[in-house]
């Protein structure tokens, strides 16, 4: 695992899925004060490592999902196994996170490990906080991004796949509905961050070209 602090209050955690291809898989740690949330978990064998990082940091405060894919979600249980934390996401991913209904691409159920234990995501869950989120629907119904607003880091999960100068759409059968997902990536010219930063690609400074770029190469 690679722990890299992307500004004064964002930390970057970095594996490695274990495919043919390297893929990289990012979670992050955003920090306040003595306490430290961390939106999004990877997979269950990388949750001792990111609990090991995140406690050099600070005291874990809650987990915050951008969505309830299993290389987001998985290593939630083995956090609550150490700590009583909540955790949150978007209400439109609840039904898939507990198991009550397979993703609508997808024909089987997803096995969180924290099936009706994750909370419904709210502006009073991050009131407290300079972060805010924002629903992006189309890799999944109620994928979500996180904006640190001193920062300007906008934390997008899996609305992009990102090389250094160019924004590029997730895998296609993982995802919905790509059109919609597209569409959804116009939340980076409302929000104009200096740094975008995904689950699965580089780091790449937000300027008004990507999203018009990406719209024309991508979009159906």
């Amino acid at each position: 695992m690679n722990l890299r602090q992307l500004s004064e209050h964002v930390f970057q955690c970095e594996f490695e899925l274990d495919v043919p291809l390297r893929v990289p898989v990012h979670t992050w740690f955003i920090k306040d004060g003595d306490d430290v949330y961390i939106v999004d978990t990877g997979i269950e064998r990388f949750a001792d490592a990111q609990i090991r990082a995140a406690l050099a940091i600070g005291n874990p405060k809650a987990i915050l999902l951008t969505h309830g894919h299993i290389d987001h979600i998985q290593g939630a249980s083995k956090w609550l196994e150490r700590f009583d934390l909540p955790i949150y996401a978007h209400q439109k991913e609840l039904v898939y996170i507990n198991g009550e209904a397979p993703y609508p691409n997808k024909n089987e159920l997803e096995h969180t490990g924290v099936a009706h234990i994750v909370q419904p995501l709210t502006e009073q869950t991050l009131a407290h906080l300079p972060l805010q989120y924002y629903l992006t629907p189309g890799h999944s119904p109620g994928h979500v991004v996180y904006h640190h607003q001193i920062d300007r880091i906008l934390l997008t999960g899996d609305l992009f796949t990102t090389s250094k100068e160019a924004l590029h759409p997730p895998v296609r059968k993982f995802s919905i509905d790509m059109n919609e997902n597209i569409d959804s990536g116009a939340i980076i010219d409302e929000i104009k961050p200096t740094l975008i930063c995904s689950s699965h690609g580089e780091e790449i400074l937000y300027n008004e070209e990507l999203y018009k770029s990406y719209v024309l190469r991508y979009r159906d």
